[in-house]
């Protein structure tokens, strides 16, 4: 297995495309930390990661909060020793009008989808240079690409991502540590259900046929599936990957092709 022994930390991992990926590396043996803001899900996730055959580490916590970044390194590193790759996959999304989207959803969202990035690769860069090597992938998305109406928010914060991501990666390639994201598109998760909730109010028509329509976007003709991005995400953690960084790469049944 690829990853026996790795130490792994996806954060959001509670549920969606973050449970995907830390079971994904579970079945390939590694130790993975699972972080999530509600306790009950991290553990949940955990014993999950068990049964699939790698070791579950419960660190829940905020990512978007200082002390709680530090606590769940510190909580890694007493545990494990030492972090081989980093997962920034927490995110938070709202669907609403520029107008409408109020003070409190934007710095929200800034906080998780960016700040939570930045906190946690500090930490994971900190350990990584110790050990000379590591890999981080943050999840941007489709709209960290080509903008859309109603997620002004969201995009703003994934479009910060993936420069993050150019910038990170050129500041510690030296170290050996590797830094790209990954552009997902529409992925079949609960976030996609709620998305789909607040569409059903706006435009009045069934979740069925807003479902319908989401799918008939895509050229590959389905949904997407936290097992697509976690595929992509094991192949940026892995040796294979060691000459690519900087790079943010589109997963998105050919939505986004930039």
């Amino acid at each position: 297995m690829e990853f026996k022994d790795k130490v792994v930390l996806v954060t959001g991992s509670g549920r969606g495309i973050g449970r995907g990926i830390a079971l994904a590396f579970a079945r390939q043996g590694a130790a993975v930390a699972v972080n999530d803001v509600r306790d009950e899900s991290c553990r949940a996730v955990a014993a999950e990661v068990d049964r699939a055959g790698g070791k579950g580490i419960a660190v829940p916590g905020d990512v978007s909060d200082a002390a709680s970044v530090k606590k769940i390194f510190q909580t890694i590193v007493d545990t494990r020793g030492r972090l081989d790759v980093l997962v920034n996959n927490a995110g938070i999304i709202y669907v609403v009008n520029l107008v409408d989207t109020t003070d409190e959803q934007w710095d929200r969202t800034m906080a998780v989808n960016c700040r939570g990035v930045f906190l946690c690769a500090r930490e994971a860069v900190r350990l990584m240079m110790k050990a000379g090597k590591g890999k981080i992938i943050n999840l941007a998305s489709q709209l960290g690409k080509t903008g859309a109406p109603l997620f002004t928010h969201y995009c703003a914060s994934k479009f910060a991502v993936v420069g993050f991501t150019q910038a990170l990666s050129k500041e510690v390639a030296r170290h050996r540590i590797n830094v790209n994201a990954v552009c997902p598109g529409n992925v079949d998760t609960d976030m996609t259900a709620s998305e789909i909730d607040v569409f059903e109010k706006i435009t009045g028509k069934s979740r069925e046929t807003i479902r319908q329509e989401l799918t008939d976007m895509v050229p590959l003709g389905r949904l997407e599936t936290p097992d697509d991005v976690a595929g992509l995400v094991l192949y940026l953690a892995s040796e294979k990957a060691d000459y690519m960084t900087g790079q943010s790469i589109n997963i998105t049944g050919g939505l986004e092709v930039h």
